[in-house]
């Protein structure tokens, strides 16, 4: 049931066992600690107020206004321990420390884990998971493509992603590994704001080594070669009437290509090429995201850490494939299929006694008693 030649890749935010007032980042760490450092020097005020006026006329309980004080400096103490930890790692999270604040649901945030998916696209079963901290699917593509790799037993595979896959180290390793990654181009922007003018809309010719713009104009390497950074200018930019939506450098227009820019424009080729199959991504690989959340009901962990909830988000998964496959197969026919199973491994596992058995015989003819069996009998029984 599963076609091993193309699958769909995609992830998507699922709410952790963590809430948002368990969950610290800089912004917030900060407010937090300028609240009660106000409340804190209002308390003092308060007490000196209190030291200053006479005990019958205090509208204020002097040992509460001490408490409140007390109370403020623990936390202020907690907060600046918990700042440094912030600052290490970028943002804390208390009850999971794994998961992490995200962009979700329709430009809203939450506390969540990014759960991404393999999707095979013969009859969208779920064949490889994992779950990570990273908001973004960026990097992704490679390591999610070969765990679909190792998972079918295959040596090439056709990997559809979108836009946020669209990462030239990944492109790199998809195409150095057997991997046929077919992944949306980002969106690049431009300093002036004219979509006319983007860095992709530089066409590079190899044999020149020169870049040519979208006016038709060469930009000419500047930088020497062998440096860490290559770059190309424009000569003729100062006579061009289109400058003012080009650049705003003196100097004229520069391009400077990633080291994996050559893998970029073979992965834009490529998906130029196989926009048909392309188009097909979101119909293998959201299905299975609508059907666990929506008629499943898994919108949110009840398990902790990343272990525990990468176990939790296979049960979830199985749980869809599983219906997916008696959807389409039906309860008797797969019935007689996990029969069939069951009957061969029965069968492996008296094949396997009887060769135990023969070599347990043969130890017992050519030692006799002088050594324990004992041992090799208990470790042959546990294995059975």
């Amino acid at each position: 049931m599963i076609g091993k030649e193309i699958v769909a890749i995609d992830g998507s935010k699922f709410r952790a066992c963590n809430s948002r007032r368990k969950n610290f980042t800089k912004n917030k760490i900060e407010k937090m600690l300028e609240h009660h450092e106000q409340s804190a020097k209002k308390y003092i005020e308060l007490l000196e107020k209190i030291d200053d006026s006479d005990a019958e006329n205090n509208e204020f309980d002097k040992n509460e206004m001490q408490e409140k004080l007390l109370k403020a400096k623990n936390r202020i103490e907690e907060l600046t321990q918990l700042q440094k930890e912030v600052k290490e790692k970028g943002e804390v999270s208390i009850t999971d420390p794994d998961s992490r604040h995200v962009s979700a649901s329709n430009n809203g945030t939450d506390i969540a884990h990014n759960v991404q998916t393999a999707v095979d696209s013969k009859y969208h079963l779920v064949v490889a998971i994992d779950v990570t901290s990273n908001a973004a699917d960026s990097g992704q593509l490679y390591p999610m493509a070969e765990k679909v790799k190792q998972e079918l037993c295959v040596d090439e595979l056709t990997v559809l992603g979108d836009k946020g896959y669209y990462n030239g180290k990944d492109l790199k390793s998809c195409e150095e590994n057997g991997i046929t990654a077919i992944v949306s181009k980002q969106k690049f922007g431009s300093k002036i704001g004219d979509d006319n003018f983007t860095k992709d809309k530089f066409i590079y010719n190899q044999e020149e080594d020169i870049y040519v713009c979208p006016m038709g104009k060469k930009l000419k390497r500047v930088s020497k070669i062998g440096s860490k950074r290559t770059r190309y200018r424009g000569k003729e930019c100062n006579d061009c009437p289109h400058k003012e939506k080009c650049t705003t450098n003196k100097k004229g227009r520069e391009v400077s290509p990633t080291e994996y820019q050559e893998y970029y424009d073979r992965a834009d080729k490529l998906f130029a090429d196989n926009l048909q199959l392309y188009k097909q991504r979101q119909m293998i690989v959201e299905h299975p995201f609508g059907t666990v959340k929506r008629s499943l009901g898994y919108t949110y962990f009840l398990m902790r850490g990343h272990e525990k909830v990468k176990t939790e988000t296979y049960l979830h998964f199985f749980v869809y494939n599983l219906k997916r496959v008696i959807n389409i197969l039906g309860i008797t026919p797969l019935l007689d299929v996990l029969k069939e199973k069951y009957r061969k491994i029965a069968e492996l596992k008296l094949l396997l006694s009887i060769q135990i058995s023969c070599i347990l015989a043969f130890l017992l003819k050519k030692y006799g008693e002088t050594r324990n069996w004992q041992g090799t009998a208990l470790f042959s029984a546990s294995i059975l």
